[in-house]
């Protein structure tokens, strides 16, 4: 690997102390960069919120993301498009994602020179909203998909169907539909399963859900979820919405249809061959 693209977290990189040490490594190993520019970027767009994949230069080998693991993530969103791994340095608080931290850049520098790395694949959601049968948005996530309250506290219901079978009608605050990377995200809040992060599944978890038998449910990624929102049982203006990956949220009405499945798209996590998922997990839990 020979060219890279930078994208920086100026929030949490203020002083650009770590993109300035990334550009140093990697000009002390000759390797060619770009960096992201934030001028005119369309935040809040439909087609990216921070990175315009447009302006990446074809023949970019690898994409550094200095941040947390939702820099990352919305990165990841952005990018699906052009298939480029992706690496991150974490200026976060986890770090599942982000697994460089500052102070190994040079390590990561050289050790992907080399190829002293391995890449997974990682599965996306695609999440389509329809309204009296028509589609009215759509879009992707690499975590999740949550359809959860927007207002009031008070519990919602959907009905929630797989491959157009009936599942389970919930009362509860919301569902999430998460991919195995976002297992140890919401998910794992709500008392879902962690899972290892390259397998080939979707995992349902309800969110305090008012029936005490209710359990997340572990399907196959080929499965379609369909989610119906009920009408307000009191008859008030129970505002719900759709979250993708926490970033983006869409307000829902009754009757609304959402249609879940695997993305086309997936997100290519680049993994330095030193520390396994087990032992993040191990050093996370602990």
């Amino acid at each position: 690997m020979k060219k890279f693209y930078i994208i920086s977290n100026t929030v949490k990189d203020k002083d650009n102390l770590v993109t300035s040490k990334l550009i140093k490594s990697l000009k002390k190993h000759g390797l060619e960069y770009n960096l992201r520019d934030e001028t005119g970027t369309k935040k809040g767009s439909y087609n990216f919120k921070y990175t315009d994949a447009s302006k990446i230069d074809k023949d970019t080998d690898c994409i550094i993301v200095i941040g947390g693991d939702g820099t990352l993530i919305q990165a990841a969103r952005d990018l699906a498009v052009i298939d480029i791994p992706i690496i991150g340095i974490n200026l976060g608080y986890l770090g599942y994602l982000a697994e460089v931290e500052p102070d190994g850049i040079d390590e990561m520098i050289s050790m992907i020179e080399n190829n002293n790395f391995k890449i997974e694949s990682r599965i996306m959601l695609t999440g389509d909203i329809y309204r009296d049968g028509k589609l009215i948005y759509e879009d992707i996530s690499l975590n999740d998909i949550v359809c959860s309250r927007s207002s009031v506290l008070k519990i919602i219901d959907f009905k929630v169907y797989v491959n157009d079978e009936f599942l389970n009608l919930y009362s509860a605050d919301g569902i999430i539909i998460s991919t195995p990377t976002g297992s140890t995200a919401y998910n794992l809040s709500a008392g879902g399963p962690i899972v290892e992060p390259g397998a080939n599944i979707i995992v349902i978890t309800p969110i305090c859900n008012h029936n005490l038998g209710s359990r997340s449910i572990v399907l196959s990624a080929d499965s379609n979820i369909k989610i119906e929102i009920c009408e307000d049982r009191h008859n008030e203006n129970n505002k719900t919405a759709l979250y993708f990956d926490g970033e983006t949220l869409f307000e829902l009405a009754k009757g609304d249809v959402i249609k879940i499945r695997k993305s086309k798209l997936c997100t290519r996590i680049m993994k330095l061959n030193r520390r396994s998922f087990v032992e993040v997990l191990h050093n996370k839990m602990n």
